[in-house]
């Protein structure tokens, strides 16, 4: 009998060290793959064979290596990257290396282990196939000019000063790639005098020939250095303005309107119904501030048929299209409302979905404590989406604002359903006052745009800044933390404008104030920007 119950409590054990749990234990392996040796060793001189081999501590795969290895100088014919014996990575080269020249092997993001996929990230071999490795550096940083953020992943490029050539029909002598902090250097150079380029480069052959392509360019050559003397590189990003006029994107929106964008600016653009027989069709043109994009609204949607439309842009024939409406129009005109605090008082901006033909101010109600109040309306008479109210409301009232049915008519005879929102004004000790005196070094050519932006980035206030008198005063700003970003608007045409590589002309410059700046309510915040 006792054998019999040792045997059942033997059966008990034996069934729960069997059951299947989740195993637990430490992190998540985090580290990159580490590299413990290669052949020939990183840094040997006068090479002269057709194979590397890079030994790493751990099983590795290999990514997009056509893309995310960064031979400097460039190849003509890229090295072929495979995995050997799981932890090994093989480099042939399929073209001869140059003689008496050191070259850079920078992995980038190729590398990643076998099992988390962490990147061996930052890793560099180098060779070289004459006596010595060269040792001279440019370093520098990489932003983009309208945003000033820094740009990562961008292609630094360097062709010899004397060479006729360029990147647009080139390759460079040397190339590196920015870090997450915009931040570049190119290493193991020799003694020289360099042209400096940064390039996005969309198909990765090291040239500028793409109009999407965004591009950086210094002001004048640049000299190679030792390291303790090297003076950084400032280098602005941004897409130039096409050469040629073209039609980039043309889009049919829910609303019925063709939005279109060009490669450059237009004065005119045409549409002429290639295929209608009789009658006429006419379009409500919006242009964008930059005149690069435009939407069309077409007259009557009843009239639109299944018609080919050519595409006339100052005098110049385009494209020809089809307008295909993707989805059906809604039944209502949506609106949207916004309100704007500023020196005469608040503002209530009306963004319709569709452009208005009419406005029916006896179905627009505003009431305040179930009183009346009076209120000023006009209609935009460039952009039809769009009317204000300046409603009769001291700092700190509230009041309900009422659109009813059929309060605005849109071209197509649409109207709005009810639409009913609060609406309020700050009282004045709500509001905070902003002073900003600008100290600029070099006043330059043209006006200054000084724009103040909220927390989310959107400009809330703008305004023209005279060099000679660079002081702006903003009242009622709504409490919170606040950016400014000024322009300098060398070309007088009210908005920031890119570069021209061909003629040398850098975008026009752009700074950001380092520091958030936290309007409070009935505080007078004064700052001076150097």
């Amino acid at each position: 009998m006792k054998g019999r119950v040792c045997a059942f409590v033997m059966v008990l054990l034996l069934a729960a060290c069997a059951q299947v749990r989740e195993i637990t234990g430490g992190d998540a392996d985090a580290r990159g793959p580490q590299l413990t040796g290669a052949e020939p060793p990183n840094g040997s001189t006068r090479f002269g064979g057709d194979r590397i081999v890079l030994h790493f501590d751990e099983r590795v795969q290999v990514e997009r290596a056509r893309e995310r290895l960064l031979v400097s100088p460039p190849m003509d014919e890229p090295p072929t990257v495979r995995v050997l014996n799981a932890k090994d990575v093989e480099i042939e080269l399929n073209a001869p290396l140059r003689a008496n020249t050191t070259y850079t092997f920078s992995l980038g993001e190729m590398v990643k282990d076998l099992t988390e996929g962490n990147t061996a990230a930052g890793i560099d071999y180098v060779l070289g196939t004459g006596d010595v490795l060269d040792s001279l550096v440019i370093m520098g940083r990489v932003s983009n000019a309208f945003s000033t953020l820094y740009e990562k992943d961008v292609l630094v490029m360097l062709h010899d000063a004397g060479d006729t050539s360029n990147f647009r029909n080139s390759r460079p002598v040397y190339a590196t790639r920015t870090d997450s902090a915009g931040a570049f250097a190119l290493r193991h150079l020799r003694a020289g005098t360099y042209l400096i380029t940064a390039l996005k480069d969309q198909n990765n052959n090291y040239r500028y020939d793409l109009p999407n392509e965004e591009i950086a360019f210094g002001t004048g050559p640049v000299n190679a250095k030792a390291v303790d003397a090297a003076i950084p590189v400032v280098l602005r990003t941004f897409q130039e303005r096409s050469n040629v006029q073209a039609l980039r994107e043309a889009t049919v929106i829910a609303d019925g309107a063709w939005r279109m964008v060009f490669s450059r600016p237009a004065e005119q653009l045409q549409l002429v119904d290639v295929a209608r027989a009789g009658g006429s069709l006419t379009w409500i043109s919006e242009w964008s501030a930059t005149r690069d994009s435009i939407v069309l609204w077409p007259t009557d949607t009843t009239a639109l048929g299944p018609g080919r439309y050519e595409v006339r842009v100052d005098g110049m024939v385009l494209d020809t299209l089809n307008y295909r409406a993707v989805m059906k129009m809604p039944f209502f005109t949506g609106l949207t409302t916004r309100m704007q605090e500023d020196a005469t008082g608040g503002l209530v901006h009306i963004e319709a979905a569709r452009p208005l033909r009419t406005i029916d101010r006896d179905r627009i109600v505003l009431m305040k404590d179930s009183l009346p109040v009076a209120f000023e309306l006009v209609h935009d008479s460039i952009d039809l989406r769009h009317f204000t109210l300046r409603p009769d409301l001291l700092p700190g009232a509230n009041a309900t604002l009422t659109l009813l049915p059929k309060a605005v008519r849109d071209i197509y005879n649409g109207h709005n359903d009810t639409l009913r929102t609060s609406i309020g004004r700050a009282a004045e000790a709500r509001t905070g006052t902003l002073r900003v005196s600008l100290e600029v070094g070099t006043p330059g050519v043209g006006a200054w745009i000084l724009q103040l932006l909220d927390g989310q980035g959107r400009v809330v206030r703008e305004t023209t800044v005279d060099p000679a008198s660079p002081t702006v005063v903003w009242e009622r700003i709504t409490p919170g933390n606040h950016g400014l970003r000024l322009i300098e608007d060398a070309s007088g045409n009210g908005h920031w404008d890119p570069g021209i590589w061909s003629i040398g002309l850098q975008a026009e410059r752009v700074w950001r104030y380092a520091e958030a700046l936290n309007v409070r309510a009935a505080w007078d915040l004064g700052i001076t920007w150097k």
